[in-house]
């Protein structure tokens, strides 16, 4: 995957620890009772969770992905220095100021509007900065592998979540308060979630397993697929559309909202069949636990999205979009985002530890730096409680949606155990350690090269 003595991104395992944080914080609001399906999901306090899961969570864990996996899908290399660091401390501080701004509404506090401007222009210049970098990476590197495309379009998508979230910030905070705008607000809210969900999280997530699933599987690149790319460029482009002519013509919008919607089932549909064929067509027959418990993820994903045109035709409520949103967002990206850290965690650990010594002495096996068998009791945990908690928001259960929150919050942050069990090397045999072994920073990598151990060049 990554050829040993090449660069590793140094700021990727800080990103892959701010996310997991975040992560859990959700997690926890969640079964602490935070938010719960008789609770409107526009409630300051539900605002706290969803970006906390959206931003924290889903778009640092993607960012620390393509800031690795970026140079490997082009070939390319990003420039060096710190912009990793700086964007990270930028969208760290923009969230903590987006929330606080949210707590501050629930209270109606004086200091909204300041705190929520703060917050858009932190997160607004922190995103577009790390956007343009990626995108300049992509587009030169856009011919090197089918997986640029996605990728791209996913990177534009993040663009366009982003220039909403920050009109929604300065509306919401009163700075902004005419009515047609408050309206627009309320209007587009599902379109900026439909870009940020699924043009950014899961066109970029497509984008990245395009390439590294088949590699995982030692199975031939999935083939370039027409149906694929059109239907994803379809999803985004009239989701775009959608947002721009609502401010002039909500029958245009609400008609380009609609066929985005039946134009998901499309691109899912494609996805699957692409990755089908790369499982039926692997050399690694026996799956590894990173590989078999992303199954899962697809599975829901497929579901979340053929239920999801059928819900908006029926004109379901907002407990069956909400139920659907939840199994979207934690059966599907979070899944899959989970375990695929079950892997890349231990690999770049692996790289920088362990592949400069590879042929001077004995080293352990990539399988020896994570507890396979453990892992996968709590992502049965964790995926069970998904579905239950998903089921609660549909009947309205506040009880029992309280109760799957917790054993996901509990399987999630064993899982995070068992990441940083494996950063620490805490599985490998303390011969593979002796001096003059150095052990890898834990959450960063100790320099561009991953040679914490010696060049192996």
């Amino acid at each position: 995957m990554i050829p040993t003595g090449t660069s590793l991104s140094r700021w990727t395992m800080s990103y892959f620890a701010a996310s997991l944080f975040f992560l859990l914080f959700a997690e926890v609001l969640l079964a602490a009772g935070g938010w719960s399906p008789s609770l409107d999901v526009a409630d300051p306090r539900s605002l706290i969770i969803v970006h906390s899961t959206t931003i924290g969570w889903l778009a640092l864990l993607m960012i620390g992905a393509l800031l690795q996996f970026g140079p490997v899908l082009t070939g390319l290399e990003l420039p060096k220095g710190s912009l990793g660091l700086v964007v990270l401390c930028g969208m760290v501080v923009g969230l903590v100021l987006l929330l606080s701004g949210f707590g501050l509404t629930s209270v109606g506090s004086a200091l909204v509007g300041p705190v929520m401007c703060a917050a858009a222009a932190t997160l607004a210049v922190s995103f577009l900065t790390i956007a343009a970098a990626l995108f300049s990476l992509f587009w030169r590197g856009r011919h090197a592998h089918e997986a640029s495309r996605f990728v791209l379009l996913g990177i534009a998508s993040l663009v366009a979540t982003v220039a909403l979230g920050a009109f929604f910030a300065v509306v919401v905070s009163g700075v902004a308060d005419a009515f047609p705008l408050v309206s627009y607000v309320v209007a587009a809210a599902p379109l900026h979630a439909g870009l940020g969900l699924v043009g950014w999280m899961t066109f970029g997530a497509i984008g990245v397993s395009y390439k590294l699933l088949p590699m995982f599987l030692l199975s031939d690149d999935m083939k370039p697929s027409d149906t694929l790319r059109h239907s994803c460029l379809a999803v985004a482009g009239l989701l775009m559309a959608a947002a721009a002519s609502l401010a002039f013509d909500e029958a245009v919008a609400g008609a380009s909202a609609l066929l985005a919607t039946l134009a998901l089932p499309v691109a899912a549909a494609a996805y699957l069949a692409e990755l089908a064929r790369a499982y039926r067509g692997r050399r690694r027959r026996k799956l590894e636990p990173n590989t078999y418990w992303s199954l899962p993820a697809f599975v829901m994903f497929g579901v979340s999205a053929a239920l999801l045109p059928a819900a908006v035709a029926l004109h379901a409520g907002p407990t069956t979009l909400t139920a659907l949103g939840y199994l979207f967002v934690f059966g599907w990206l979070t899944g899959l985002g989970l375990a695929q850290l079950l892997k890349i965690v231990p690999f770049l650990t692996w790289i920088e530890a362990f592949g400069p010594l590879l042929g001077r002495r004995p080293t352990p096996k990539l399988a020896d730096l994570v507890n396979g068998a453990r892992s996968s009791v709590w992502f049965s945990v964790f995926y069970c409680a998904v579905i239950v908690a998903s089921g609660a928001i549909f009947l309205g259960l506040d009880d029992v949606f309280r109760i799957a929150a917790f054993a996901q919050t509990f399987s999630t942050a064993a899982l995070a155990a068992e990441l940083a069990l494996s950063r620490a090397l805490a599985g490998v045999d303390a011969d593979a350690k002796k001096s003059p072994f150095k052990h890898p920073a834990f959450f960063f990598a100790g320099n561009h090269r991953g040679d914490a151990n010696g060049s192996a060049s």
